[in-house]
């Protein structure tokens, strides 16, 4: 009879074709009828397994498009600082980290806490490091675009006072002219990075194997894991291969670009497979650049000076020409693209970039698209993006995060016009949800929440009303949108015959409740390929 099962209850199908059912058949993973219940106990047979929800809604299994998902599990074997409020609470987190963990060479921390938090808004030296830890070098990074490191981890890189700044990336330096510590963009903290052991494969597989459990939890049954390195592309691979891969995975390649174009480009070329290799489980995506940095860090690149900063507008990460040499081999040669781009100027130049390239190399079914593009994308941007067939891989829960400490740079009209989900929306644009999971949290309710109030809880109040969405397109943009970005779409991101069977039980119908009860709403089931990986 193979693997046979029947979902009853309110479900929200995602397909237009057939909004809503009151049943689903589920055979060998795939969904084999959607209708009446009766309906789909014939389709199913008797001895077929029930899930009956009452209340709430049935929806299709929620997808991230943009989640450090091995970032994410790595994190919990490091330093835990989301709740320091303070750097003297930075201080001693590290201590008693490197207390408890005297067989580390390197403390290390998770990527996802924020300085707006600490009462000294700022990051702390090397000299405070020092105190929490001295005999080992101290590496904090924060967000994948600024790490904080002790004097020896500075040592060990040859940083010190006479160090050019490298291109792409920025060394902090105190009023005497030494290194403070702190280094922005990956240029920078790579010349620490390079000389930490490697973290072990061991290690590398139980965070992934780990953290997947409580993604179900959240609803998620499906990530987009951007920028990898060759051996973290392993990683999946191998859980893959052992059968311990419950999330589906598209997992974007990084492209260093700080060398020579012409290496990159034979780099790239030596791989021998491309964008959508795979199959519905694990999946190559497109390849990911970084163009700009973080805009809460003052590195995106922007139009026009910081405000508090008015020499400052940014740093590019990725010279045009060389961006441009990787967009013509990705669109020759039939490969997707990412693009990391946080400012107004990175969104120009990726765009025009590819506008070019376009008219040698059609690029509308590779499915390109800009990461986050939240400060302050223009109407040409959104045109230009639309009639490309560019997406836009947007985080409403990085809106949400950052907007206590943007609002105060930027004025609360100027950043509630970052993240313009709705313009971009309105424009013909494809729009996908996701988190930037480790930075922000990556619960999937929580976005939706954002998307369709633009509620900040720390400032009482919506930033940017006017950018909200509806809940249908809020749901679209974590199910039927995000499927896009994974190369899934023909069986993924809604419930329909052929399609995979996954799909989540809420405790709440997201189209039909008080939009704040979306946020606290409970996760009852998440089920992969019809196979149950989460039950409350």
């Amino acid at each position: 009879m193979g693997n046979r099962s029947v979902v009853t209850g309110n479900i929200i199908t995602m397909d237009p074709g057939r909004p809503r059912a009151e049943a689903m058949a589920i055979i060998d993973g795939r969904i084999a009828h959607v209708g009446s219940l009766a309906d789909a106990q014939a389709a199913a047979g008797a001895q077929a397994e029930q899930h009956r929800f009452d209340g709430g809604a049935i929806i299709p299994g929620l997808i991230d498009t943009h989640n450090h998902m091995l970032w994410t599990g790595i994190q919990q074997q490091a330093v835990d600082l989301p709740a320091c409020k303070s750097i003297a609470e930075v201080i001693d987190a590290v201590r008693r980290f490197a207390a408890a963990n005297p067989q580390r060479q390197w403390i290390t921390s998770g990527l996802g806490w924020h300085i707006e938090k600490f009462a000294e808004k700022r990051y702390p030296t090397r000299q405070e490091l020092d105190q929490a830890c001295a005999d080992r070098p101290v590496y904090l990074n924060r967000g994948g675009h600024v790490a904080a490191c002790n004097s020896l981890a500075l040592q060990l890189a040859g940083i010190d006072r006479h160090t050019p700044e490298p291109e792409g990336g920025r060394i902090v330096r105190d009023a005497a002219g030494e290194p403070s510590g702190v280094l922005l963009e990956a240029p920078a903290f790579m010349l620490v990075e390079r000389h930490m052991p490697p973290r072990s494969r061991a290690d590398q597989l139980a965070a992934l194997r780990s953290i997947q459990a409580a993604y179900h939890r959240q609803g998620l049954c499906g990530v987009v894991d951007p920028g990898l390195p060759s051996d973290e592309m392993g990683v999946y691979q191998e859980l893959w291969q052992q059968g311990g891969l419950t999330m589906r995975a598209t997992v974007m390649p990084l492209a260093q670009t700080d060398d020579d174009p012409d290496r990159i480009v034979d780099r790239l070329a030596a791989w021998g497979f491309r964008t959508g290799f795979g199959d519905s489980r694990m999946r190559i995506g497109g390849i990911k650049i970084y163009m700009d940095g973080g805009g809460s860090l003052g590195t995106a690149l922007m139009r026009e000076p910081y405000p508090d900063e008015r020499c400052n507008c940014g740093i590019q990460v990725t010279h045009t020409s060389t961006f441009h040499r990787l967009a013509e081999f990705c669109a020759r040669n039939r490969w997707s693209l990412g693009v990391h781009t946080v400012g107004g100027k990175a969104i120009d130049i990726a765009l025009a970039v590819f506008d070019d390239v376009n008219q040698r190399y059609p690029i509308r079914d590779l499915r390109f698209n800009i990461i986050h593009a939240y400060l302050w994308p223009s109407a040409e941007n959104i045109a230009t993006a639309a009639r490309l067939g560019v997406g836009v891989a947007t985080q409403p829960t990085m809106q949400y995060s950052f907007a206590p400490m943007l609002v105060k740079r930027f004025g609360a009209e100027a950043f509630g016009r970052a993240t313009p989900i709705r313009s971009w929306l309105d424009g013909g644009v494809m729009v996908g949800g996701g988190s930037d999971s480790p930075i922000n949290a990556f619960s999937p309710l929580l976005g939706l929440w954002h998307a369709i109030t633009r509620y900040v809880d720390d400032l009482d109040t919506a930033i940017g009303p006017q950018e909200a969405v509806s809940p249908e397109a809020a749901l679209a943009m974590y199910t039927r949108n995000a499927a896009w970005f994974t190369f899934n779409d023909h069986e993924c991101g809604m419930l329909k015959p052929g399609y995979l069977g996954d799909w989540v039980a809420l405790s709440v119908d997201p189209l039909a409740c008080d939009p704040q009860r979306i946020r606290d709403a409970s996760v009852l089931a998440t089920a992969v390929g019809g196979t149950l990986v989460h039950q409350q």
